[in-house]
């Protein structure tokens, strides 16, 4: 549930993880795209259960392959990916839905219910999906469409761009995944969808192992690491103020990546 398109060709193993611990392990970790240089080149880092790690770096470095990689979007990976210490080719892909949540920039919205749109299909109750929709503020969104039962049209075409990102949120909040990847959408917005964003942003940090692909100034701020990519390695790794203090590529990055709104600086 909630995984980013995954190609036919994709094996899966049969192992199911033994529970819902969420931490990620990723050792020496090298991938090309086929017939092409390596896009990812000896990729290592940890991220303990409940922590965020905001992955961060110029287009092109290779941040969104890492979440690809982790929802097996691709195989072909050198290297070694681990969840709570199972290698990910080894594991079902139910397990894999169940684990791992995903938020993309480009929300795929079908046409049919709302329900249908936050569930995909999965066996959700009615009152998980209300109060992820309420968490995530989209409770106007979803009133306005006609509740749980509206319609929406093919390809999302009677929502805007923002508020197919909340219904995003509402996806992987109500699916209950331990761990997330939160790929920030760069798209401008009205103030106040903005504002409902990044309180889902906020609710949807809290309590779960999260990987983001990192836009926000807030989030990178609160993250427990921050992982700076370019060409294709980590130059660079640490909190904030810690980045902030070496006056390395983070520095240079850090008024020309991040998109600062007006919530970030209250």
């Amino acid at each position: 549930f909630g995984l980013l398109d995954t190609h036919a060709f994709v094996p899966f193993g049969d192992r199911e993880l033994p529970g819902e611990l969420g931490s990620i392990e990723v050792t020496d970790l090298a991938f090309a795209y086929e017939g092409g240089p390596d896009v990812l080149k000896g990729l290592s880092f940890a991220v303990r259960s409940g922590q965020t790690v905001a992955v961060v770096g110029r287009t092109g470095s290779g941040k969104s392959t890492i979440g690809r990689l982790l929802t097996r979007a691709y195989a072909g990976y050198r290297g070694a990916i681990r969840l709570d210490g199972i290698e990910l080719s080894e594991l079902t892909a139910d397990s894999l839905r169940r684990s791992i949540g995903v938020v993309q920039q480009d929300v795929q919205l079908f046409k049919g219910t709302v329900r249908f749109n936050l569930t995909l299909g999965a066996p959700i109750d009615d009152a998980t999906l209300l109060d992820a929709i309420r968490l995530c503020r989209a409770d106007a969104l979803v009133e306005r469409l006609g509740g749980l039962d509206g319609r929406i049209e093919h390809q999302g075409r009677n929502v805007s761009v923002g508020e197919g990102q909340l219904l995003s949120f509402a996806r992987t909040l109500a699916a209950h995944t331990p761990m997330v990847i939160l790929d920030e959408a760069t798209a401008n917005v009205d103030s106040l969808t903005e504002a409902r964003i990044q309180a889902a942003t906020d609710v949807l940090l809290e309590r779960r192992t999260v990987i983001v692909i990192a836009h926000r100034l807030s989030t990178v701020m609160r993250a427990d690491q921050i992982l700076v990519m370019d060409a294709g390695r980590i130059v660079e790794r640490g909190t904030h103020a810690e980045l902030m203090a070496s006056s390395g590529v983070y520095h240079g990055l850090f008024e020309s990546q991040f998109v600062e709104r007006p919530e970030d600086t209250e």
